[in-house]
């Protein structure tokens, strides 16, 4: 296998590949990223509109947001 010299360490997080660190708004569409991967029961804020939403982590993988 080649080296990768473009390869960055953050990359390498342990366990949490391909975890979502961003969302799209419900309300405004905007796209918001977030520091840590989300996760079921976690609240987030749109930084473009002011919306709290409440994070519900589905069977498939992904998520639903309910507003507070």
């Amino acid at each position: 296998m080649p080296l990768d010299h473009y390869e960055d360490d953050d990359d390498k997080d342990s366990g949490s590949k391909g975890a979502r660190k961003d969302f799209d708004c419900p309300d405004c569409n905007a796209n918001n990223p977030v520091e840590e991967p989300l996760e079921d029961g976690q609240e987030v804020l749109c930084n473009y509109c002011g919306m709290q939403y409440s994070v519900k982590a589905l069977d498939n993988g992904r998520f639903k947001f309910k507003e507070l």
